[in-house]
Order: C-alpha cells, then sequence, then structure tokens
C-alpha cells in the first residue's frame, strides 16, 4: 500500500471515530437528561424535558441498532437479521460483480462511452505534450534493449514476424495510404517524386538509347537509310531529355502541367474503386515474400548494435529521439481525421473483440476476491467508505427523536 493510501485510510478512521464519538455523547446527553429528570419536582418543564429526552433515546438507541446491526451483532447477541455485512459477504461479491459486468462491461456502454468524444483526438494532444513524450521515451528507452536481447533466437524472431504479419493483416491499409497521400501533396513533398521520376529517366535515356534505334529502324523498314534511322532516334531522346530538364526546371509550365497531374492522379486513386483491394493485394504480397523474414532479421541486428552503441555512449541520443519521435506522431495523428477515425475504430473493435468476451470472467474474479478477503477485512473496508455517514444516521436519529418527543408532549398538552 502506498504512503498516499495509507494517509487516505487513518484520515477515514479518524473521521469515523469522531463522528462515533460525536453520535455516541448525544446519546448519553439524552440519557443524562432523561436520569435526572426523575429526581426533579414535576413541573411543565421537566415533563417536557423528559419527553424530549425520552424520545431521544428511543430514536438514537434505534439508528444505533441499526447502523451496528449492518456490520456486526449488537452487544454481540444473536439477534436475528443483523451482521448483515458479514453473512451476505458473498452474495455482495457476485452483485458487485454482476453489476460492474452489466454497468461498466456492456460493448454497447463501452462504445456509446468512447463516442462521446474524438479518444483519437484526446490521444493525439497527449502524445503531442512534451511529458507524455518523455514518458513513453523514458519506457521505451528502458524496454528496447531487453526486448532486442531477446531476439537473438530463430524462434523469437519467427514468432516477432508471425505478430507482425498477424498485427499488420488486421489493419486497414487503405486509410493509412490515404492519409500519407494527404500529407504529401499537403506538405509539399509530392514534388520530389517528379524530381525522383526526372533522375531516373535521365539515367535511363543512355540504356533506351539502342532501343530506340531499333524500334524506329524496325518501323521505317530495311530500305530506309540507317542514317535517318539515327536521326529520328536522336530527335526523340533529344526531345525527352529537352522535356526532363524542363521538368526539372522550377517553375516552368512542363513542370506545372505534372505537377497537377501527379496531384489529380493521386487524389483519382485514393477514390477510384478498385484502391482498396489494390492496396490490400499489395500488402499481400509484401507478406509473403521470403525477403521479408531476411529484412525483419537483418533490421533488427542493425537496431540491436545501433541502440547498444548508443546506450553506451556519454550522453544517449535514444531517448531524445523517441520523444520527438513521438511528439511527432501525435502530431501527425492530430492533423489527420481518416488515422484519427482509424484509431477510433480500433478502439472499438478492442472493446468489442477483446474486453467484452471477458466480462464474465473479470465479473467472477471480482466475485472471488470479494470471496476472499475475511469477513473482518471487508467490514473494515465498507465501514470505512461508509461508516462515517452512517454516524449521522445516529446523531439525526437522537435529535429528530427529541424534536419528535416535544412535538408529542405539546400536542399532548394542547388536546
Amino acid at each position: 500500500m502506498s504512503v498516499a493510501s495509507e494517509n487516505g485510510t487513518l484520515a477515514k478512521r479518524r473521521a469515523l471515530a469522531r463522528r462515533r464519538q460525536v453520535a455516541s455523547g448525544l446519546l448519553l446527553v439524552a440519557a443524562a437528561v432523561f436520569v435526572a429528570m426523575q429526581f426533579l419536582p414535576n413541573s411543565f418543564g421537566v415533563r417536557l424535558a423528559d419527553a424530549a429526552s425520552e424520545a431521544a433515546l428511543v430514536g438514537g438507541l434505534a439508528d444505533w441498532f441499526a447502523v451496528t446491526a449492518i456490520f456486526r451483532r449488537p452487544l454481540g447477541l444473536p439477534i436475528p437479521h443483523t451482521a448483515l455485512i458479514p453473512k451476505r459477504k458473498d452474495a455482495i461479491g457476485e452483485a458487485l460483480a454482476a453489476f460492474v459486468r452489466d454497468r461498466f462491461l456492456a460493448p454497447d456502454l463501452v462504445v456509446a462511452r468512447l463516442r462521446q468524444n474524438n479518444r483519437a483526438l484526446q490521444i493525439a494532444e497527449w502524445l503531442r505534450s512534451a511529458p507524455a513524450a518523455a514518458f513513453v521515451a523514458e519506457r521505451a528507452a528502458a524496454l528496447l534493449p531487453v526486448l532486442l536481447e531477446t531476439s537473438d533466437s530463430t524462434a523469437t524472431r519467427r514468432r516477432l514476424l508471425a505478430l507482425i504479419q498477424q498485427t499488420l493483416g488486421r489493419i486497414d491499409p487503405a486509410p493509412l495510404f490515404s492519409a500519407a497521400i494527404d500529407g504529401l501533396i499537403a506538405s509539399g513533398r509530392h514534388v520530389l517524386v517528379i524530381d525522383m521520376g526526372v533522375e531516373l529517366a535521365r539515367s535511363s535515356l543512355a540504356t533506351l538509347e539502342p532501343i530506340f534505334l531499333a524500334n524506329v529502324a524496325a518501323r521505317t523498314g530495311r530500305f530506309f537509310p540507317a542514317y535517318f534511322d539515327r536521326k529520328i532516334a536522336d530527335g526523340l531522346i533529344s526531345g525527352l531529355r529537352h522535356w526532363l530538364d524542363a521538368i526539372a526546371t522550377p517553375a516552368s509550365a512542363e513542370r506545372s502541367e505534372v505537377e497537377a497531374w501527379l496531384r489529380h492522379g493521386l487524389e483519382n486513386l485514393k477514390h477510384a474503386p478498385g484502391y482498396p483491394a489494390l492496396i490490400s493485394e499489395l500488402r499481400l504480397a509484401i507478406f509473403e515474400n521470403p525477403a521479408l523474414h531476411t529484412l525483419v532479421t537483418s533490421a533488427i541486428d542493425e537496431l540491436r548494435r545501433e541502440v547498444e552503441a548508443d546506450l553506451a555512449a556519454p550522453e544517449p541520443q535514444l531517448p531524445r529521439l523517441l520523444a520527438r519521435g513521438t511528439e511527432r506522431l501525435g502530431a501527425a495523428l492530430a492533423e489527420s481525421p481518416e488515422l484519427q477515425g482509424y484509431l477510433n475504430g480500433a478502439l472499438e473493435r478492442l472493446v468489442t473483440d477483446y474486453i467484452a468476451p471477458w466480462r464474465s470472467a473479470i465479473s467472477q474474479f471480482i466475485a472471488d476476491v470479494v470471496a476472499s478477503w475475511d469477513t473482518a477485512t471487508i467490514v473494515d473496508v465498507i465501514e470505512l467508505e461508509a461508516g462515517s455517514d452512517l454516524q449521522f444516521v445516529r446523531i439525526n436519529g437522537t435529535v429528530v427523536g427529541a424534536l419528535i418527543g416535544v412535538l408529542l408532549f405539546l400536542i399532548a398538552r394542547m388536546l
């Protein structure tokens, strides 16, 4: 038990003892007044005080009996229907378990609760905050070497690869690719695709030159002079080079046309009817490729070496990199409604696929825990939580009893 928990329990015990003393003190005052009135001369005031103290005693004692009977036998006497909590401890545990199962873990209730807010956005805002990023980075930096250390065995790597395939296999990649395309266009980095295409085409032209010449010669026929075949092929290649140079030139008309074409093509790709199927087929082709196992194995080995070298350095960079990565992940999630929708859907699937099937087991666990408690423990726990308020029942019973006694005495006098 933590220090804070111990201090809280101690404060509750003191509050319970203090209120119990007040309730018992009022009852003793009522008893003292009742006894004193029996030795005083008969008068209106004496009879009024006697009626008030008598009713206060009745009300206070009745409520003392009722409150005590909840937790234990009053005065240790075997009175029926007393010590209710000790006798019904197991039934209380079962009722509590059923309440948690039906009122807290019901899938419809949990999903409805999740949908009250954008949980993915809340997670994103938390991840992008510096304290959260540092928290995640510290835990990840401490756990990563342990995970990498256990990745040496072939069986572990095989299980890891199977886990990666199984996990990624449950993910719908279409929203992720759509979000990547949106981010690529929004950041202007789609032009990098153009530059890469230009460089690839330039480097390929020298290789393609004989192919151009052969295809031109095949089209013009064997009686057409080879000199003109060369001229035509050189013209085609020169025109391609000129066009590629124009595309590579910033703010040129050709570059603007290709950029608009690429942007339009990427947008159309996201909304194409076969887009989800295409992405799924691409994922399947990657997962079934034997090179994936080699890639994962090499990546694990390289990552382990890098992590070990970094952690051995005087000022490790891994925690700082993990913190920055966590913040960027939070920012990317906060800026992508599609990723938020996917994460919210994943949270709902987590509830329905994993938490819901365990409802009965969780409720049975609660019932078993309560059943394993000894009677004194459960009485002490409940009395600490509710006993202080129940002492007000005793106080109210004594005070209200006295007021009722006064009221009845005055009514009797009036009659």
